[in-house]
């Protein structure tokens, strides 16, 4: 008779490899998932008071809004408790609720803004069309800003 115990192990998934390298750390309470224009963010950024976003948040290119993350995860492993999405799909990222774009939400205990691709937005504030850049602005005030 076998006196050890039988019984199979199932691990978890590895991580993405795009998320590998964001590990988490009490000074970066935001998690930004953007696709492209990352000199227009970091100018958006600036604006808002983080004048070394890579030090102060966790930045994360996801250049396919169809391509799935598993976000809940990502903001548990990171200990983050706001989150901006520029461009993306929430279904794609396991979020199964909806967002307006520039209205900030709490939901789970955890402080959400969504808005349109930074391209869009740069493109319209290129073409004279400030809405979308200042609705944007109005977003960030309202919890987003850096702390000091």
């Amino acid at each position: 008779m076998n006196s050890f115990l039988n019984f199979q192990l199932i691990g978890q998934p590895d991580r993405d490899p795009h998320t590998a390298t964001l590990i988490p750390d009490p000074a970066k309470d935001t998690l930004i998932v953007y696709r492209g224009e990352l000199p227009f963010l970091q100018r958006i950024l600036a604006a808002a008071g983080y004048d070394n976003p890579a030090e102060q948040l966790h930045l994360l290119s996801w250049p396919d809004p169809e391509q799935s993350l598993d976000l809940a995860d990502l903001t548990r492993h990171l200990l983050v408790s706001k989150v901006i999405l520029f461009g993306q799909n929430l279904p794609a990222l396991g979020l199964h609720f909806q967002l307006t774009d520039y209205f900030p939400a709490e939901i789970a205990g955890k402080r959400f803004l969504k808005a349109p691709a930074l391209t869009e937005i740069k493109s319209a504030k290129e073409a004279g069309n400030n809405v979308p850049a200042g609705s944007l602005w109005k977003a960030i005030q309202n919890g987003f800003l850096r702390e000091p």
